[in-house]
């Protein structure tokens, strides 16, 4: 840090990142003490204290700035938790010999008969926790004997419960009813406002997307239509989350596109098509019952590495250019848009990098932004940019993380503000190039 950037910081303090409450990741900050609450935990398993070893390792998933979707209560022998994901909560009990978490899933008299032998399949399929039924009470569940416990061999069977609770009851409501369901008084339905303001936004997304491909779906644009098509796919399911059975058939309709296989890119794109005619047909009545708001403790993510990451973006780029070399540059835009919407889908990101890619959804997005009551960070219609903005929600993006990687360095000033082209291609030129080796 040079003389003059050091007064800068003093004069001017850097505002806190705030985690994007976007898309399917953690809606919170990480523990600031997750990794030393970890290493203590492991001392304490290790010393044979292992009710303080649960406490410590319970404490290190407790989010920075939200934990209410985690509460613990200790007692002179016991432990018990409850912790919320998605529309499952974990509820937890812990002693010296043993531990013991379930969710409650759905009640077994009013799940199909399909749905149940689901369950016994899954039960080959999981690797730590099972599904089971008590009565009337179908549950998924695990038990460890607490005999050489380790903070990881609590971590991975805890969060495999979670994200498949979670999952199931998604999956029960998607395709069944959701008055079979257990414990689902807790998810919190978005306003009637909201409602509209995301239906309207999703059909004005559609309309303009089909009118920007007239003339352009032929063979020979199939490239084109595929960005342009999954684009608009990953920014509903990134900005508006829907659930149930719409969040399924989004990432169904992503990942099938996706697959290694012999269909045609033009078959692909008209199964793309297809859907979105669907969502365009949606009623609204069908389309409010999709969304909720709920607590999450575990990302369905596993951590990226920042080589997988830079290897997408290059990719990617490549992409641009050969467009660009061949004159077609409607497209461009579009594959520049897509990159950032496809890497916060596809893969677990550092916490930074998280809200950098959602900076870019944000200028790019930022009609919407604006409806959501948040800053315009690009004004489309005079074409300028929000620079003193978006340089500080950069530096908030990398401050807090600075003395663990000392080369992330706030980038504002290398960035191209001509055009939202140029904007992006110096933009993600930085973000592949970011350095998170620690020094």
């Amino acid at each position: 840090m040079n003389f003059l950037t050091f007064f800068e910081k003093l004069w001017k303090p850097v505002k806190p990142l705030v985690p994007p409450h976007y898309g399917r990741s953690i809606h919170a900050l990480p523990n600031p003490k997750e990794q030393e609450l970890f290493d203590l935990s492991s001392i304490a398993f290790s010393s044979n204290d292992v009710l303080l070893g649960y406490r410590t390792f319970l404490e290190s998933l407790q989010h920075a700035d939200d934990s209410k979707h985690l509460e613990i209560m200790s007692s002179a022998d016991t432990i018990t938790f409850k912790l919320m994901q998605g529309t499952a909560i974990i509820h937890g009990e812990i002693t010296e010999k043993i531990f013991k978490a379930y969710a409650k899933i759905a009640q077994a008299s009013s799940l199909h008969v399909a749905m149940k032998r689901r369950f016994l399949e899954r039960n080959f399929q999981l690797t730590y926790c099972r599904f089971s039924q008590k009565e009337d009470t179908v549950s998924l569940s695990i038990e460890i004997q607490n005999t050489t416990i380790t903070p990881q061999k609590i971590f991975f069977p805890l969060r495999e419960l979670a994200l498949n609770a979670d999952f199931e009851k998604e999956f029960i409501s998607s395709e069944f009813d959701v008055s079979a369901l257990l414990e689902y008084d807790h998810i919190t339905p978005l306003s009637l406002p909201k409602l509209h303001r995301y239906y309207d936004t999703m059909q004005e997304w559609i309309k303009t997307t089909k009118s920007s491909l007239v003339g352009l779906l032929s063979n020979d644009n199939s490239g084109m239509a595929s960005f342009s098509y999954l684009a608009l796919l990953l920014q509903i399911d990134y900005l508006l989350i829907p659930h149930k059975k719409m969040a399924k058939e989004i990432n169904e309709k992503i990942n099938i596109y996706f697959m290694e296989d012999e269909k045609l890119t033009q078959d692909k794109n008209s199964d793309l098509e297809s859907y979105l005619v669907e969502l365009e047909a949606m009623s609204f009545e069908t389309f409010s019952t999709q969304f909720y708001s709920a607590r999450t403790t575990f990302s369905p993510f596993d951590q990226a590495m920042h080589d997988d990451i830079a290897e997408f973006i290059d990719e990617s780029l490549a992409k641009v250019r050969w467009y660009k070399n061949n004159h077609v540059n409607y497209v461009i835009t579009t594959i520049y848009r897509y990159i950032a919407l496809y890497t916060l889908f596809n893969y677990g990101v550092h916490p930074s990098l998280r809200a950098l890619l959602h900076l870019h959804v944000q200028i790019y997005a930022s009609d919407f932004f604006a409806d959501e009551g948040e800053i315009m960070l690009y004004d489309s219609s005079r074409k300028l940019f929000q620079k003193e903005s978006i340089s500080n929600a950069i530096d908030a993006a990398l401050s807090p993380y600075q003395t663990r990687y000392k080369n992330l360095r706030n980038f504002a000033k290398e960035l191209n503000y001509s055009d939202l082209d140029h904007f992006s291609q110096s933009f993600y030129l930085q973000i592949k190039n970011l350095d998170y080796q620690e020094l």
